[in-house]
């Protein structure tokens, strides 16, 4: 009907319409949106306009343009209101100051409401529109405070202050000059200023201070910042409820590292304000019970680096706090203690479990997981604020109740230590002093009990103070421990507490306590720790004078009763196994308890004052013990590690000759040797004319195994030739006499005697002068070692010192050098000593940190410390001096030396083997038992030669001369003629080695053959020689091998003759002949 261009038509049609109605429809959007974009560019232009002239209109106002003329109030309203209504925060900073700036001088200076900004405040139909617009200006200087604390830079430190001045202005009526006539309306005018600190609190602008507080304390900034900032906050804080203005006080400011110190050194009047309100007292009510600090917030419920930098300060302004309010401390001082104690609980408790190989140092905390906090400058103010804490005041307010109990004893009288040991005395205040304590020991009564309220405060006292000495520093804790002893009379009267504590008393509570739970137990062992430490660190000053004569702080028999406890205690620890290594909850409690115990015993150890058998375990045999060793339990090497005293001496020297012998097994099978494969032994050629220089060629250089193992010693004489004998181990016995003798004759320099009458053995500090000194320290230390090891006993004297250098006590805590002085020099001890007690200015004896010593003529000086020569002893530092130079006479001078003969020492002696001993039993290990020489013991362990027996008569007249009109001194003498040593060994007869023997000669060495039939038979049978030289042989003196512990005797006529002879060869020391 219709054909196809007909069709298309219409489409085309259709579709021009469409076309058109899209474009009728663009075209309108097109103008609406040109329309849009001109209203957009007219309206910017315009407000850009508006703003510009707006913001000109405040530049004139202050001052930036031209100088406007005065103007009302109600026209800089307007001017002020325009400018916040385009205000921008970022472009508008320095504009925005510049208006505070002018705002303050209008307010401070003008005296007319009319023209006054704050005239507005009495504006009836402004004073809302303006009440709103100083909160919005107020507040804008929050933010840009808020902005600018992270860095105090110097171009805008001057905003901060404008910022703050603004506060200040604009919240309190003292500054609206223009209504200071106005009296009537202060008190309205005091409301308005309410409100703004009101709106502050609720924004946070209390906050935002703190955080401005908190910069500039750590960039040390200006004066104003630091007052103006905190009186703005206090005011902010003082607008909240009661309870909101504590915690935002304590939560806030006291976090603030050391705001206290600054405050108390740049704005006295701040902290005299903070006093007036009372805040402190109602902090430390709200903040004291238990958990309290928790629940509101000062401690965090998670750990954080941040979160123990915050409590660490909060502690610090505590303190401070406490020590400038001090009625507040004494009132409230059971409050403030256990405030106290929630925070140093929470950092113990986030510090000593959060060490790793990252953790940097704190100079409060020690090394520490912390972040930048803790390397503000401001930590060594909060250091300081810390030290508060053993300051008389403080120390007193928290130890109220031990020092003021009535005691249950009847006499009182307690020495002070300050008084006591802090000032120099004379003989006669001594004497006053030593009468000021009580007339008798102290010793356990009981009468306390635990439920009583001074029994808990004191316990939390405690537990306050032996945290904090977990927590801070060692220098921290060496502090509070020095405080805490010269504090008053503390240390004694908690040992009286002690004594009444419990039903009855003394250190047994502390036993019962190990079956409660740790929470239960743990404020009663901090008495013990804490006294424990305390008496550890006053043991450590003291003299032998004031230890032992004048029996400061206790007496010897106080003493007697607490080494007994300690005993007890610590062994029970350990046999128990509550202790078994210091992973155990309970090792700060034994490791207390344990050095005190080995302060006692080391001074024991040197100077008795203790019973006999005093340090032996009393509820477990000794064999028990020692079995337990043998068999390698922990227990047992726990004690033998820590409190090896406790077994009896023998009993060590058993366990040490096992550990010996249980070496030697296990190294018998797979020691080498270096002269001969074949051979199980090592082979030395020596010169009796180079006998150090060969020993120390041919054994300095050899492995350990190889010098435990057999070593045969052949000697050359002066021709070149080997000497006749056999080594059986007895020549080796003589060439370790021989070399040792030679090495240690301070002729050659190595080593020194002591002075005095002493004429003990110490390395020398000119060894330096011989060649490889080191290295043949080193030879010595092995060859020492040596004839420890074989069991061979020497007569070699050591300084004590020396031998506690040897055993590696010069490193364990609260080892004094001062004590071990006089083993070295007596006469210099009593030098420093007097310097000590010197009642005059010691900076008059032009004293400086050096020592001098004379060096082959030449005067050389030593600085003790970094600068000593600069360094001025005075009454301050003597202690420190006194300390210093003992610790380099007897340390330092010869540091090299020891060490290089510890080395070859420890190369065959393992340090366990010998920590088993006290410097006198070390002695006593090394050269035999200092007591009489026990006949009977060595009649049953002789050996007889050459028809000699137990039954001959020249045997009997020998026993009878020895027994009967020997002296000790001589039966000393008859064993060192025979063994070369005058001291019998440890253990007996049985271990000496080569076995003691006495022979039957009929002719002189160089013509003995040896014991034949003939020889034997007529020793035994007592008939004499046929022989003429035999005849008048037997009219000669004694002679002795030494090496093979063998004494030679002719068949003497007569006991007559066998004593006068005997007597002669032990004058004349005939000695060593060679067999």
């Amino acid at each position: 009907m219709f054909s196809t261009n007909s069709v298309k038509t219409g489409q085309d049609l259709v579709k021009n319409a469409r076309q058109a109605r899209e474009d009728r429809a663009l075209s309108k959007r097109q103008e609406s949106a040109a329309i849009i974009l001109q209203c957009l560019a007219r309206g910017f232009l315009a407000r850009s306009r508006l703003s510009k002239r707006w913001r000109y209109e405040l530049d004139q106002l202050i001052g930036w343009d031209s100088k406007m003329t005065e103007i009302s109030s109600s026209e800089m309203f307007l001017i002020i209101k325009k400018f916040m209504f385009v205000f921008n925060f970022k472009t508008d900073k320095l504009r925005f100051g510049e208006l505070c700036k002018y705002l303050v001088h209008n307010t401070e200076t003008n005296d007319n409401a009319k023209t006054c900004y704050i005239g507005l405040s009495i504006h009836k139909q402004l004073v809302v529109s303006w009440i709103n617009q100083v909160k919005k200006l107020l507040w804008t200087c929050c933010l840009y405070l808020d902005q600018n604390q992270p860095q105090f830079q110097t171009n805008e430190g001057d905003l901060v202050e404008v910022f703050l001045k603004m506060l200040v202005t604009f919240t309190d009526v003292v500054h609206w000059k223009a209504l200071a006539k106005l009296t009537t309306m202060h008190a309205v005018l005091a409301q308005l200023c309410g409100r703004f600190l009101s709106y502050l609190n609720e924004r946070g602008g209390h906050c935002v201070l703190a955080s401005v507080l908190n910069s500039a304390v750590k960039s040390t900034q200006n004066l104003f910042v630091i007052k103006s900032g905190f009186n703005i906050a206090m005011r902010i804080i003082s607008s909240g409820d009661v309870n909101d203005q504590v915690l935002a006080f304590t939560l806030h400011f006291l976090t603030i590292p050391a705001i206290i110190w600054h405050l108390q050194l740049k704005a006295t009047e701040c902290v005299d304000e903070l006093a007036s309100t009372g805040m402190l007292r109602r902090a430390i009510l709200l903040f004291q019970a238990e958990g309290a600090c928790l629940k509101n917030g000062l401690i965090p419920h998670q750990y954080s680096s941040n979160a123990v930098i915050s409590v660490l300060c909060a502690l610090a302004n505590f303190v401070h706090l406490f020590i400038l309010e001090k009625e507040t401390l004494v009132e409230l001082h059971t409050q403030c203690v256990s405030l106290m104690n929630q925070l140093v609980k929470f950092l113990y408790e986030n510090t000593t479990q959060h060490k790793s190989n990252l953790t940097t140092w704190h100079p409060v905390l020690g090394y520490f997981n912390n972040s930048d906090a803790g390397h503000s400058p401001s930590m060594q103010f909060v250091k300081r604020q810390l030290e508060y804490m053993w300051e008389p005041v403080l120390v007193r307010a928290f130890f109220h109740d031990v020092l003021t109990l009535n005691s249950l004893h009847d006499d009182t009288s307690v020495p002070v230590q300050a008084e006591q040991l802090s000032k120099p005395k004379s003989k006669t205040k001594r004497r006053k002093m030593a009468s000021s304590r009580p007339r008798q020991s102290l010793l356990p009564t009981g009468g306390r009990k635990l439920e009583y309220v001074e029994v808990k405060t004191t316990c939390l006292t405690c537990l306050l103070y032996k945290r904090s000495l977990s927590v801070f520093t060692k220098q921290l804790h060496l502090e509070m421990l020095t405080g805490l002893t010269f504090m008053d009379e503390v240390l004694c009267r908690l040992w009286r507490f002690i004594c009444e504590l419990g039903p009855s008393g003394g250190l047994q509570i502390f036993i019962s306590s190990l079956s409660l739970r740790h929470a239960e137990a743990d404020p009663y062992f901090a008495v013990f720790t804490l006294f424990c430490d305390m008496t550890s660190h006053i043991l450590s000053i003291l003299d032998d004078v004031e230890f032992y004569d004048l029996q400061i702080p206790f007496h010897l028999e106080e003493l007697v009763t607490i080494s007994s406890f300690l005993c007890r205690f610590v062994f029970k620890l350990i046999w128990s196994n509550v202790v078994k290594d210091a992973s155990s909850p309970m090792y700060p409690i034994f490791e207390s308890a344990h050095t005190l115990l080995l302060m006692l015993y080391n001074r024991d150890a040197r100077r008795s004052f203790t019973p006999p058998d005093h340090w032996l375990c009393k509820d477990v045999k000794s064999n028990t013990i020692r079995s337990e060793v043998e068999k390698s339990q922990p227990r047992g090497k726990l004690i033998v590690d820590k409190i090896p005293f406790m077994l009896p001496h023998k009993d060590r020297v058993l366990l040490f000759r096992s550990f010996v012998t249980a070496d030697k097994l296990k190294l018998g099978g797979s020691i080498t040797f270096t002269i001969s494969d074949s051979e199980p032994m090592v082979h030395i050629r020596i010169h009796r004319s180079r006998l150090v220089e060969d020993g120390f060629e041919q054994l300095a250089a050899m492995q350990a195994n190889s010098l435990k193992g057999v070593i045969r010693v052949k000697f050359i004489n002066d021709l070149g030739l080997d000497e006749a004998g056999i080594d059986q181990d007895g020549v080796f016995k003589e060439f370790l006499e021989e070399i040792i003798t030679k090495v240690f004759n301070p002729d050659m320099n190595l080593f020194k005697v002591t002075a005095g009458g002493d004429m003990k053995l110490y390395p020398s500090p000119l060894s330096h002068l011989q060649d490889q000194h080191l290295l043949l320290f080193n030879f010595v230390g092995k060859i020492l070692g040596k004839a420890i090891y074989e069991g061979i006993v020497l007569d070699i004297p050591f300084a004590n010192f020396f031998l506690r250098n040897l055993q590696g006590q010069q490193h364990t805590a609260l080892y004094s050098p001062i004590d071990e002085l006089p083993s070295l020099d007596p006469e210099f001890y009593k030098n420093l000593t007097w310097i000590k007690r010197y009642e005059g200015d010691i900076s008059d004896l032009d004293l400086t940190f050096t020592y001098e010593e004379d060096i082959m003529g030449s005067v050389h000086s030593h600085e003790l410390i970094p600068g000593g020569a600069a360094t001025p002893v005075t009454n301050e530092n003597r202690i420190m001096y006194i300390h210093t130079l003992a610790h380099y006479r007897l340390h330092t001078q010869i540091l090299q030396q020891t060490k290089a003969f510890i080395s070859g020492f420890r190369a065959v002696i393992p340090k366990s083997w010998t920590s088993m001993f006290s410097a006198p039993e070390l002695q006593r290990l090394i050269s035999g038992d200092n007591v009489d020489v026990d006949l009977t013991d060595l009649k049953k362990h002789v050996v007889y030669y050459g028809g000699f027996h137990s039954t001959h008569r020249v045997v009997r007249w020998l026993w009878d001369i020895l027994e009967r009109d020997y002296s000790s001194s001589e039966r000393s003498a008859f064993l060192k003629f025979v063994t070369s040593c005058s001291r019998p060994p440890l253990l007996g007869f049985v271990h000496l080695q080569p076995q003691f023997s006495i022979r039957c000669v009929e002719v002189p060495d160089d013509e003995d053959t040896g014991d034949t039939v003939a020889t034997v038979l007529r020793g035994f049978l007592r008939l004499p020689s046929k022989s003429r030289r035999a005849h008048n042989y037997n009219h000669r003196l004694p002679t002795a091998s030494t090496c093979f512990n063998l004494l030679k005797l002719p068949n003497y006529p007569s006991k007559d003759v066998l004593r006068d002879k005997l007597k002669q060869a032990i004058a004349n020391n005939t000695g060593f002949e060679l067999s």
